[in-house]
């Protein structure tokens, strides 16, 4: 092998490592906002329980209980497509 031959070489695999970088990142940027988002959830379902839960405050009216309701199903729905449960 001639050394322009091992230079073209070395160029294409240089090229296909960047590319494989720049992929690599573009999916870590993805988990990223995908942790905040899975973070985000788990709060909303935190204070959801902690507003059902709560013996010391008055009981939730039937109203205030299904918005908590709904609102604890919306943040389980969002944290399963974050961590890709659906597919």
């Amino acid at each position: 092998m001639s050394h322009a031959q091992s230079l073209h070489t070395l160029a294409a695999q240089a090229e296909a490592l960047r590319d494989q970088l720049s992929r690599t990142a573009r999916d870590y940027e993805q988990f990223e906002f995908n942790v905040t988002g899975v973070h985000q959830c788990m709060n909303r379902i935190q204070k959801c329980v902690r507003m059902v839960g709560n013996d010391r405050k008055a009981a939730l009216s039937q109203r205030d209980t299904r918005k908590v309701m709904a609102e604890l199903e919306d943040a389980v729905t969002e944290m399963a497509e974050l961590l890709n449960l659906d597919k």
